[in-house]
């Protein structure tokens, strides 16, 4: 009886296998690479019981998930290419979540870090959404997959840029520009007119497109009534404040309920929100440069040793320094990374824009 023996997802294999398998097979490892990450696909066709279980055999021991249809059985291979970002809700796991992404795509840790550096962190595109859930399954990381021709599109046009025509691109958009102090922003634009604005002007460096089903994005808290059982039972529950300090959190609104969460899971948390009343907003941060500001540095060592990680040796603090401000501006991912570091140290840091 003729078998077909199928890839449906990379599973636990790394991109090693690819190796053995082109290898094996005498065909290039970039078609190999192709087959696994686009899985499921077919990787031999019309062959014998006992060959295809030898097969199934070799490449579950790869740590692939495989199986075996006959020619009866129905076999469907449909599946979209989309794009694969991460974000990570506990920042200090970034050196775990790093070497586990360089161990899935197989390349160096500092290519990984490079890709995450990117707003937003897309990790690996015209995927399948097999590939995306696989990696859940071996990341510590948020991992979120879409199809990229079906997202909406954030739009930023730099005003520094020269060129740039504004009326025009709002004609072209079919939308007005909200101005930022240092760009014209355009939201929920499609696939094909971010992309038509890409080719025109990327060669200036004047657009940046952010797809926002990867983007994060904060959640602002701008009212409550610390008398509804529904509020407090959210704030709660929900989101972990202290019930004592509820009426402190009032006095101090707005607050942010969440920071750098993906753009969909911010949305339905909002939706959420407003069904139960509570009023809240999403916030977006266009500036992809931050700095660091310290006071009251009392554990000077520890200090010098985390910022040592990112910030070069000349600038960092001085001997004795009991406050300092970075001179050079970092992405916001490392910002995060070094402040969650500095706050378990006897200092008061904080990320400025």
């Amino acid at each position: 009886m003729e078998n077909t023996v199928i890839i449906n997802s990379i599973g636990n294999a790394t991109p090693g296998a690819s190796k053995v398998l082109s290898d094996a097979l005498k065909v290039p490892q970039d078609y190999i690479l192709k087959l696994l990450y686009n899985a499921p696909s077919i990787l031999f066709q019309k062959v014998d019981e006992d060959t295809a279980q030898k097969a199934e055999d070799t490449l579950t021991k790869l740590g692939l998930d495989v199986s075996i249809c006959t020619k009866d059985d129905e076999i469907d291979l449909r599946t979209e290419s989309i794009d694969i970002s991460v974000s990570l809700d506990n920042i200090l796991v970034l050196p775990k979540v790093i070497e586990q992404l360089a161990v899935f795509l197989g390349c160096k840790q500092s290519e990984v870090l490079n890709l995450m550096l990117n707003e937003p962190s897309i990790v690996l595109g015209n995927v399948s959404v097999a590939t995306a859930e696989a990696l859940q399954k071996r990341t510590d990381a948020n991992v979120h997959f879409s199809n990229p021709r079906k997202d909406a599109y954030t739009i930023l046009i730099s005003k520094k840029a020269e060129n740039i025509q504004l009326r025009n691109v709002e004609k072209v958009l079919k939308a007005t520009a909200e101005e930022t102090a240092d760009a014209y922003v355009f939201e929920n634009i499609s696939y094909d007119h971010s992309q038509l604005l890409w080719r025109q002007y990327q060669s200036n460096k004047a657009v940046k497109l952010l797809n926002q089903s990867h983007q994060l994005v904060s959640v602002i808290l701008k009212d409550f009534d610390v008398s509804n059982e529904e509020h407090v039972a959210f704030l709660v529950e929900k989101v972990g404040m202290p019930k004592e300090i509820l009426e402190d959190i009032h006095a101090a609104l707005p607050i942010s309920l969440f920071e750098n969460i993906n753009r969909k899971n911010a949305s339905a948390m909002i939706t959420d929100c407003d069904s139960i009343g509570l009023t809240t907003a999403i916030e977006q941060d266009y500036n992809f440069k931050k700095k660091l500001h310290i006071e009251g540095i009392e554990d000077a060592e520890n200090v010098t040793k985390i910022l040592a990680q990112f910030i070069a040796k000349e600038e960092l603090p001085k001997a004795n320094a009991t406050s300092w401000t970075s001179k050079e501006e970092v992405p916001p991912l490392i910002a995060r990374y070094l402040l969650a570091q500095l706050e378990q140290v006897t200092c008061n840091p904080e990320i400025i824009n």
